[in-house]
């Protein structure tokens, strides 16, 4: 399985893992924010192998717990540790992002993006002081978005492909919360049942997950409160920025009128 954070070390490479595809939910607005962040980590993941390539990149710009600067918060999500890697995040946020950032704007959608990311390497940095593995990915970042369409679209429906290395094997629809439930129940759980404490040694960075999903719940459900799901539903057109986090007045319908 891929589309999660990694805390660069030991590695596995799977044989048959299960991808999420599509969703049943169509956009109204051009998702050019979620386009954007999945062309600047394809950028920064070409930029930074070329700089030095391999275990130098990641060493310099991947986030290290027990000795963390204050770029590497921003830093680490953009570097991947592999093609894997980078391709199966870049999918995650494919599928989730553009009805995210369609409901909440593009703007509030970016925020939810990096704080999220933030939330999640913020808790692993606080939690494994001793650590001194880089770890890297965007899947913090992804996390969190996933949690909140987890809220915003939870009668939808997800295309999920069983896949044998690279070649699609057999495509069928599962209930989002399932899917949700199947990525990122486990690391929401050890997340808080270990206090964001993660064994020794390389690995998936489920702290990142846990935390980064945990925030995006909690966002969409105020989201909710404030009535992002509710305009979203009426179809209004919604803010070009802001999206429906604001009120914007429903289009006026000319009555057509005889002159005689």
């Amino acid at each position: 399985m891929s589309g999660w954070k990694r805390v660069t070390g030991d590695s596995k490479q799977y044989m048959i893992w299960l991808l999420p595809w599509d969703e049943d939910a169509s956009v109204r607005h051009l998702p050019w924010a979620t386009w954007a962040l999945i062309f600047l980590n394809v950028i920064a993941f070409f930029f930074l192998s070329g700089e030095g390539g391999g275990e130098a990149w990641i060493k310099d710009w991947g986030l290290v717990a027990g000795q963390p600067h204050w770029y590497h918060f921003i830093t680490s999500s953009f570097v991947h540790a592999g093609w894997f890697h980078l391709i199966g995040n870049m999918l995650f946020l494919l599928v989730f992002g553009d009805n995210v950032e369609d409901a909440f704007g593009p703007l509030p959608f970016i925020a939810l993006y990096l704080v999220g990311g933030f939330v999640g390497d913020a808790w692993y940095v606080s939690s494994n002081a001793a650590s001194m593995i880089p770890a890297v990915g965007a899947s913090g970042c992804i996390s969190a978005v996933a949690g909140a369409y987890g809220v915003l679209f939870f009668a939808n429906t997800i295309g999920v492909r069983l896949m044998l290395f690279v070649f699609p094997v057999h495509t069928f629809k599962v209930a989002a919360p399932l899917v949700l439930l199947f990525w990122f129940g486990a690391d929401v759980f050890r997340t808080f049942a270990h206090n964001g404490v993660l064994p020794d040694g390389g690995g998936v960075n489920f702290v990142a997950h846990g935390a980064g999903f945990a925030f995006g719940l909690v966002v969409a459900v105020v989201a909710i409160a404030c009535g992002v799901g509710r305009r979203y539903e009426e179809e209004v057109p919604g803010h070009a920025w802001l999206g429906y986090w604001v009120e914007t007045p429903a289009p006026v319908r000319r009555q057509a009128t005889r002159v005689s």
